[in-house]
């Protein structure tokens, strides 16, 4: 099975735009055709939050015009950046609860996937609160020994990136006692950090999608200023058999394009 994950697009109406590092528009259109381009095609396409910068209608309306050539179906999560009431109305996804949070659980194939809304409405760090806890609880219940996936915007670790940092999940150590009591979840993926990290949340390998715009620089001090970098962005392709789960970074606006070299022929 191949899963493709977007994350953290930050789709703007170009009239109300605000500073941009990047053509946030252009560099998803982008991703959107590399895609489409894959050999093989993912079953679906995870998008794991913040995928416009206001969640406004008008940029809901550009989103889904953005995704609509996509040729794999797709699972939305909303980030801080969105806003429920326009989410739910943009996405036809199975959403398991109210509007308190867009959760949701689909079965891929074999895979169980459990979608989390970590958004926390005014604030750019996310929530994992009683009631999020009582419903992950029970989904997680009701998905057996089936092999499992969470999806959520918000990391359940700190990065090390001191003002990322600040807008973290809060509940984070709850969420890791969750997880770490269920031998069937297999991995945990998210977004919002805007770059590709890795770590382990309850004995679950866990993974921060690239964003397709601009990346939070690296800087690990803990006075560091706030500071994005340009570099190469993309999306994450999952791989998994039996064997294994390996995950890809597809980097996109590279300028370069595949060569066969000499040595290959």
């Amino acid at each position: 099975m191949l899963l493709a994950q977007l994350t953290d697009t930050h789709i703007v109406d170009p009239v109300a735009d605000s500073e941009l590092v990047v053509d946030n528009n252009q560099r998803l259109a982008m991703a959107v055709a590399r895609l489409n381009r894959e050999t093989v095609q993912p079953e679906v396409i995870l998008a794991t939050g913040d995928l416009t910068d206001n969640g406004t209608p008008a940029e809901m309306d550009l989103l889904a015009e953005l995704l609509a050539p996509l040729q794999a179906p797709i699972l939305a999560l909303p980030g801080n950046h969105d806003r429920r009431e326009t989410f739910r109305t943009a996405f036809d996804m199975p959403w398991a609860t109210d509007d308190s949070h867009l959760s949701w659980v689909v079965d891929v194939g074999d895979l169980h996937i459990i979608g989390l809304d970590t958004l926390r409405p005014g604030s750019h760090g996310g929530l994992f609160d009683e009631e999020r806890q009582r419903w992950l609880t029970e989904a997680l219940d009701a998905s057996g020994d089936r092999p499992t996936v969470i999806a959520m915007h918000h990391p359940p670790f700190l990065s090390g990136i001191h003002w990322m940092d600040t807008m973290r999940l809060h509940g984070l150590e709850v969420f890791g006692d969750i997880v770490g009591r269920r031998a069937n979840v297999i991995r945990i993926l998210c977004g919002h950090l805007h770059r590709p990290l890795t770590a382990t949340v309850g004995g679950v390998t866990t993974t921060v999608g690239p964003s397709t715009i601009h990346h939070v620089e690296l800087n690990l001090a803990p006075d560091a200023p706030i500071e994005v970098i340009q570099d190469p962005a993309g999306y994450q392709l999952h791989n998994i058999d039996e064997a294994a789960w390996v995950t890809h970074i597809r980097y996109i606006d590279t300028g370069h394009e595949p060569i066969s070299p000499r040595w290959s022929r």
